[in-house]
């Protein structure tokens, strides 16, 4: 989720259109229709982001505007059947040609070279700096510091 700080709501219209900035881009809302121009308002059916921000400051219930797909009713009903346990698989009926099938793995190509040992960071993963021992700032350690040190 976005940091609360960097959503600011610009102007409210009377006829259900918001808009809210975001750092340097604005995005439109309106929540009659639960449309926002980011479009995860209607990929998720919930709120995005920017509609939240706009419930916050109109004193509204965010989770009115959830789809009933996220209802605890409709989780309950999801699982209100009866699931029956497979038997055996001494007692399954398959057909001949289904049983004589052989199914292979994949035909993959192995990359050359040694695997990776180290996992690659995702592009929000921001990568932790180096504290100075000496003079406690970040950058750079105790062996390049270059600044006077701290008493």
């Amino acid at each position: 989720m976005f940091s609360k700080r960097y959503l600011t709501v610009a102007s409210t219209s009377v006829r259900g259109l918001h808009s809210v900035e975001h750092g340097d881009k604005t995005f439109i809302v309106k929540l009659n229709e639960r449309t926002c121009t980011c479009c995860r308002f209607q990929l998720d059916e919930m709120p995005c982001p920017h509609a939240v921000a706009i419930l916050n400051k109109l004193h509204q219930e965010p989770y009115q505007y959830c789809s009933n797909f996220f209802s605890k009713e409709n989780m309950l009903a999801t699982y209100e059947g009866i699931v029956y346990p497979m038997p055996s698989q001494n007692n399954w009926d398959l057909p001949a040609n289904v049983e004589s099938m052989e199914v292979l793995p994949p035909i993959g190509k192995i990359p050359a070279g040694r695997p990776k040992k180290r996992r690659i960071p995702g592009p929000t993963e921001t990568k932790k700096k180096n504290q100075c021992g000496r003079c406690k700032e970040k950058g750079h350690n105790k062996k390049t510091c270059r600044n006077i040190p701290k008493s």
